[in-house]
């Protein structure tokens, strides 16, 4: 498990951004063994002081960034989750949950993989089976509402307050009517819009890992 390596910035003296290493660490070690991780595998991993993580732990399962079990094991880091959450994913054979469904499509995207995720769509919370090949969503009629960026700058806690409304629903005017009577201010994208900028978002948080494929 330590041999997960995070790359830090090649910018020569540029700070280092500890929440986000520590996210993109917890990332990385969630989706290669695909359980928990113990705060002492991710000291080791990013090389900050068992107290300091302590600190930068409890303040990114507050800010809903991480998630921990009631051990304080990391379960789930930047949208991924080793245990079941509100969407499921399957990659290259592998089972995952992800907090929203734009982490889908950035997950999947990133990695390049192919796979599938179940995702339950509002109102009703019918699932809606997206299916990807090398990392892009094949054909499909659903669409991705996103939630303003001014929604998560707000947020005390993204995992509750953001990533619940970031959904996939059967057709645009579904989406439409749903963020219209939720009061919610975004964007409702085609499955390849949404893949274009998630992908893009994930990019950083899954550099290095390399995936086995079947």
């Amino acid at each position: 498990m330590s041999e997960v390596t995070v790359r830090r910035s090649k910018t020569v003296n540029a700070p280092i951004d500890l929440e986000t290493l520590v996210r993109t660490a917890a990332f990385q070690l969630l989706f290669t063994s695909g359980q928990g991780i113990r705060p002492d595998l991710l000291a080791e991993v990013t090389g900050i002081s068992p107290k300091k993580l302590a600190a930068l732990i409890q303040r990114l399962d507050q800010a809903g960034r991480i998630r921990r079990d009631g051990a304080g094991m990391v379960i789930g880091s930047a949208g991924l989750s080793v245990t079941p959450d509100r969407h499921e994913i399957e990659v290259e054979g592998r089972r995952f949950w992800t907090w929203c469904a734009y982490d889908i499509l950035g997950i999947f995207g990133a990695l390049g993989v192919s796979g599938r995720a179940i995702s339950p769509s509002p109102p009703d919370r019918k699932p809606i089976e997206i299916r990807f090949i090398r990392g892009r969503p094949r054909p499909s009629d659903a669409v991705l509402f996103r939630p303003d960026a001014e929604l998560m700058d707000c947020c005390d806690n993204v995992y509750e307050q953001w990533c619940p409304n970031s959904n996939l629903f059967p057709s645009r005017t579904v989406a439409e009517a749903w963020a219209s009577e939720h009061g919610l201010s975004g964007k409702v994208l085609s499955l390849n819009e949404a893949a274009d900028l998630a992908t893009e978002d994930w990019k950083s948080v899954t550099d290095g890992l390399v995936v086995k494929k079947e």
